[in-house]
């Protein structure tokens, strides 16, 4: 199920309002769903509107987290993990600069390493040696960064399939490829996969989303269900009418908002 929400239509409760579906009308057990947010910020507070909801120990037993959190779960279940930090990111980027004597800061270096591993090597050779000499020297000294996490991710060995039986991903607008795939994973051998986000709201192409994905995930899963969700329950009648002259300007055809809080004052 894909659902698209235009601006201001509350996607998070949205995604709530399914999974308390599942466990209330489904009678679906609370393991076997995993919620995907991108900041641990919503994910505490899906947490937290759960247990109200359900219950704390209910609560619990649903697997709510970002992409890199639920797979460092999945990696620490399996064997011990030790993650890079900044300081020795930055120091070990300062060396690999300084060998290949490539211009620019580390931390500019290290967001270009972090593009590499979300959607595939770069055509520069030299950048691409450098890459690989950064990946040498995690490895030598026992470290996983943060993409290494979804990496690893990808390749785990299956056995974790019943908590993702029911999938859900919220904000999907802002996956990379490498997430993409990571729910094509997580979601082969699943019952129900759902997510719901707004193309129009993708503006982190800079860090590796793929505002394609909708398309992607359409042709991938040709029996996918498509809702929209066209209410907007944040602005007034004149904003929206404003904002829609913008937008529409992207690919997709017309948007069809219209304002839960009715007439108000024009835009200026």
């Amino acid at each position: 199920l894909m659902v698209v929400a235009g601006p201001g239509t509350g996607k998070t409760r949205t995604l709530i309002a399914r999974i308390l579906w599942l466990l209330q009308n489904r009678k679906v057990k609370p393991a076997e769903i995993t919620a995907v947010t991108f900041t641990n910020k919503a994910a505490k507070e899906m947490r937290d509107r759960l247990a109200h909801e359900i219950g704390v120990r209910n609560a619990r037993k649903v697997h709510i987290g970002t992409f890199h959190s639920i797979c460092f779960q999945m990696q620490k279940e399996k064997e011990d993990i030790v993650l890079l930090d900044e300081l020795e990111a930055m120091e070990i980027g300062e060396e690999i600069l300084k060998k290949f004597q490539i211009k620019g800061g580390a931390r500019q270096f290290l967001r270009q390493v972090s593009r590499w591993k979300n959607e595939g090597r770069p055509e520069n050779e030299e950048l691409s040696e450098a890459f690989s000499c950064y990946d040498q020297s995690l490895k030598m000294r026992g470290l996983l960064d943060f993409d290494d996490l979804l990496l690893e991710g990808l390749n785990l060995e299956d056995g974790q399939e019943k908590r993702f039986s029911y999938l859900l991903v919220d904000e999907f607008q802002d996956i990379s490829p490498l997430q993409y795939e990571l729910i094509r994973k997580w979601n082969k051998n699943g019952r129900e996969l759902f997510v719901i986000g707004d193309p129009d709201q993708a503006i982190y192409g800079f860090r590796g989303a793929d505002a394609a994905c909708f398309q992607r995930l359409e042709t991938d899963y040709p029996g996918i269900k498509t809702i929209r969700l066209k209410e907007n329950y944040r602005s007034y009648e004149p904003i929206l009418n404003c904002a829609k002259q913008v937008i529409e300007k992207n690919p997709g055809g017309s948007r069809a908002l219209t304002g839960a809080r009715g007439d108000g004052p024009l835009v200026r």
